[in-house]
């Protein structure tokens, strides 16, 4: 139990910059046990994001709350996935071989398609939070879960690009009773939060969506790096909160 424990806190400290003041066990066999709270990683972030919605959109604008909030994302995750967006989209925009892909993505440099990249990002998160939030707060809630899930089954179906990288640490690493269990936790936290009829759109399109995103990064590089793991967390909240908005405009 208290490897277990150790595995929940390990991936709080790696993911996000929430004080876990502890030296604990990096091992690939805790990152494997850790994979498994990915979703309840997710989980905490959208409660904290949608806790500071709740308290600041009783004094001012939406808008402005809706920016708050996202900036809260950021500071709570200290840019991680966004850096891997980021360096995603420089490295595969490129239009260069697979090891030159590569070395562009280790470029601590940012270039143009990240600067593209990220700017969408915002600029869909914000379009689509500021029309979903008023409506369906717990929203805020339900896509971080979801991306995190996501970031599990990717991890489970690819492979990695590089024979070193933090990313390693997942990739191939995952097995089959930490995505049974992920998926479990990512549905229960679903259906308590959404009609069952959406939870299965949900997940669905997140799932297809990852297949999908997995070959595109097999065939670009060969298989997956910590930045496209960064990357398929970012389109697939992106993806999740543009359903949502589709659900809530014309079905809630």
């Amino acid at each position: 139990m208290k490897k277990i424990f150790n595995s929940f806190l390990l991936v709080i400290q790696f993911f996000t910059r929430i004080p876990v003041n502890i030296n604990l066990p990096c091992e690939m066999e805790d990152f494997k046990r850790g994979s498994t709270f990915l979703p309840i990683v997710g989980l905490i972030i959208g409660i904290i994001q949608w806790a500071v919605y709740e308290a600041f959109i009783k004094i001012l604008p939406v808008d402005v709350v809706v920016v708050i909030v996202i900036l809260v994302g950021v500071i709570i995750t200290g840019g991680f996935h966004i850096d891997g967006l980021g360096d995603t989209f420089d490295g595969f925009f490129a239009f260069k071989g697979e090891e030159r892909i590569i070395e562009i993505m280790k470029d601590s440099r940012i270039g143009t398609y990240a600067c593209i990249a990220t700017i969408m990002n915002f600029l869909f998160r914000y379009s689509l939070l500021t029309y979903i939030a008023p409506k369906y707060s717990m929203a805020i809630i339900v896509v971080p879960a979801i991306s995190r899930f996501c970031t599990v089954f990717i991890s489970y179906i690819g492979n990695t690009a590089k024979n070193t990288g933090t990313g390693n640490f997942l990739i191939s690493n995952v097995g089959k009773t930490q995505l049974s269990i992920s998926f479990i936790m990512t549905l229960a936290v679903l259906l308590l939060m959404i009609h069952w009829k959406y939870t299965v759109i949900l997940m669905i399109s997140g799932i297809i969506f990852t297949f999908v995103f997995n070959s595109f990064c097999k065939s670009k590089i060969g298989g997956l790096t910590g930045d496209t793991l960064g990357a398929s967390n970012e389109l697939n909240e992106i993806l999740a909160l543009t359903i949502i908005t589709i659900l809530v405009k014309n079905f809630i």
